[in-house]
């Protein structure tokens, strides 16, 4: 087995592209990836999950391969909820190592202000168990609150704590052109900002936007001082949130970071460009906590100081389109180590992508290092 690079990243702001679809959204990455190659890729992998349910669009990999004039190639759809992005970096991982194509494109893309919001937030609550959750009105927001207020009564986290995370998102993703919300905000704001599901408020929570972002990944021919190696991608998955003794812990992602840790070669993560799933304030903070970056219950009080944690303000600032978010993750990162992104310039070896469906329903992580 060969090994695998990213080599090039494209992105677009993400928002409400009212007047924009959803294929000329995944034309305006590929294009821009085109145009910085020179060349088209071998592969095209598209991760959506909302596609077929906010467009009306199966099989969108192939509709955008021959919207593109691409049909000559293949082209393949990803789908594992919020983890998709992710996913299909992992299928082009296994592509480019096999050997059995050399440039694979991966897209993440997502439409979802065709309809009012509320269409939005049904189709996302399906990411959870349709039989068993969905139908009994449990959504993902609801289930963020319970977690929050348990952490909060666990180990005496005050709202203020929790406040934290968004603040220090909203503070990085002024410096991010490609992000949805690039203004500042104060704790007080996040307390007073109008109820989702309580505890949370507004500002907790991540805004719905449409978005579509690309990378590159070739084999060792393409090695430059521009290619980021991937070093590796694990993934888990974890029982229903009900049926877990213990609701303030992410328990995919431990799994998931235990398999991967003995392959990073530093001591701590806070040396590491990090981005993690942060599409409810209390999930970014469980995820330091299962990647071993504080004791339980103590994340809060180290977010001030992660200079390399979403630099683009994650899914809270930056904008969570589902099936795009972890190829703009990766893309922020490539960026970010080339040549600098949202203000910030990476000189470390190692960068860790955090990635997760749900109430870390599944998990994957991406070990990505500097050539």
């Amino acid at each position: 087995m060969g090994k695998a690079f990213i080599s090039a990243a494209c992105m677009t702001k993400i928002g409400r592209h009212y007047k924009l679809g959803i294929k000329n959204l995944i034309q305006e990455v590929a294009t821009c990836i085109e145009e910085r190659i020179g060349s088209r890729p071998d592969y095209l992998i598209v991760a959506s999950t909302l596609s077929a349910l906010q467009t009306h669009q199966l099989d969108i990999a192939t509709i955008a391969a021959q919207y593109l004039g691409w049909s000559n190639i293949p082209s393949t759809r990803v789908e594992t909820g919020e983890t998709s992005g992710i996913a299909a970096l992992e299928l082009a991982q296994y592509i480019v190592k096999s050997g059995a194509a050399s440039k694979v494109l991966v897209i993440g893309v997502e439409k979802m202000t065709e309809y009012p919001s509320n269409k939005v937030n049904t189709d996302y609550a399906k990411i959870l168990d349709y039989d068993t959750e969905y139908v009994r009105n449990l959504t993902p927001p609801n289930y963020a609150a319970l977690v929050m207020k348990e952490y909060m009564k666990k180990y005496g986290a005050t709202r203020d704590d929790i406040a934290e995370w968004p603040v220090k998102m909203h503070a990085n993703a002024v410096n991010n052109p490609y992000a949805q919300l690039r203004f500042p905000v104060s704790k007080e704001g996040v307390r007073n900002a109008m109820i989702i599901s309580e505890p949370i408020t507004l500002l907790d929570a991540f805004p719905v936007g449409d978005g579509a972002a690309a990378v590159l990944v070739t084999d060792e021919s393409a090695r430059s001082k521009d290619t980021i190696e991937i070093v590796a991608i694990t993934s888990a998955s974890a029982p229903s949130l009900y049926l877990r003794e213990n609701i303030t812990e992410l328990p995919a992602t431990k799994v998931a970071w235990a398999s991967l840790k003995r392959k990073l070669e530093v001591q701590r993560l806070n040396e590491v460009a990090l981005q993690v799933h942060d599409s409810y304030s209390i999930y970014g903070i469980l995820a330091l906590e299962a990647l071993g970056m504080s004791d339980r219950g103590k994340a809060c009080s180290i977010i001030p100081s992660l200079e390399y944690l979403n630099v683009g303000g994650g899914l809270k600032a930056r904008g969570h389109p589902i099936g795009a978010t972890g190829v703009y993750q990766v893309a922020e990162t490539y960026e970010l180590m080339i040549e600098g992104f949202a203000g910030k310039q990476y000189s470390g070896e190692y960068a860790l992508i955090h990635s997760m469906s749900g109430p870390d329903y599944n998990a994957r992580l991406a070990l990505l290092r500097r050539w």
